[in-house]
């Protein structure tokens, strides 16, 4: 059955100003959702650890595995922003997901419910403004502004890969974890000097980042909750709390259903779709 999704009319520079951020969105998801890391790594020599221990190379490349298995993936997310005050805004998203470069996104509810954004490629992307009926295509840059009023940024949204972003090594490790230090690759901008990420050895899994400035303070940190069995016995993280430590600020991601391999097609992911969804 085709779903389709309706549209208030939102302000349009709000609009436009939504659709440049939330492009870069599932990038996000699926970095966030289990794991997140591919790409040649060129690491800095490992911290000492026990026997048998695999190199931070290694750890990534699990981590990597663990959530590159799919040909392609749906979710449908809630995001919810929840201020120091207490007050809470939710945005309702339809995330999809080919391979690991074609994604698109639709909100279903909130503020800017019927917008929808498509990345075709790193060098593609485009947004369907219902306020004006139009496609456009969109740059990715601002990349430290806060995507949608959130903790997170364009930058993290940007991150669908770790390995193509940051080198890393192995800090540390305990009965149940890796702790690996990342750091940008030569040449490459972040919003960060360095991040520690903890990676569980029972599947791989990401579950906390720490994001830190170039003083060395942390200015942000991301947990990983609700380890959950979703359809076809898939397992992904059903919370996502990314925390601003210095104001208490936070935002949280709700995945209500993870679907895997359902045989998308390169046409799922058109210009065409973006406007009239499926």
């Amino acid at each position: 059955m085709r779903r389709v999704y309706t549209a208030t009319a939102p302000r349009g520079p709000e609009l436009f100003r939504a659709a440049r951020t939330s492009v870069l969105a599932f990038g996000v998801f699926i970095a966030l959702l289990s794991v997140t890391t591919s790409g040649t790594l060129h690491a800095e020599p490992e911290a000492s650890s026990t026997p048998g221990t695999p190199d931070a190379k290694e750890i990534l490349g699990r981590m990597d595995a663990a959530i590159s298995g799919f040909a392609d993936q749906e979710m449908d997310v809630d995001l919810t922003i929840i201020d120091v005050d207490g007050s809470r805004k939710t945005y309702g998203m339809l995330a999809r997901q080919k391979g690991t470069d074609k994604r698109l996104i639709r909100f279903t509810s909130g503020e800017i419910k019927g917008m929808s954004t498509l990345i075709a490629s790193r060098e593609r992307m485009y947004a369907y403004l219902p306020g004006f009926k139009k496609v456009r295509r969109i740059s990715a840059h601002n990349m430290n502004q806060s995507f949608a009023g959130s903790d997170f940024t364009n930058d993290d949204m940007a991150v669908a890969t770790w390995g193509t972003v940051y080198d890393v090594v192995l800090e540390s490790e305990d009965a149940e974890s890796w702790t690996l230090k990342g750091t940008p690759k030569p040449g490459v901008s972040v919003g960060y000097a360095f991040v520690r990420l903890r990676v569980m050895k029972v599947g791989g899994y990401q579950q906390r980042v720490d994001y830190f400035n170039k003083d060395g303070v942390m200015v942000k940190q991301l947990s990983c909750e609700g380890l959950k069995d979703f359809a076809g016995g898939v397992k992904r993280y059903s919370l996502i709390v990314m925390r601003d430590p210095r104001t208490g600020h936070r935002t949280e991601m709700h995945v209500k259903t993870f679907l895997v391999d359902q045989g998308l097609k390169d046409a799922d992911f058109s210009k065409r779709q973006l406007r009239w969804g499926r």
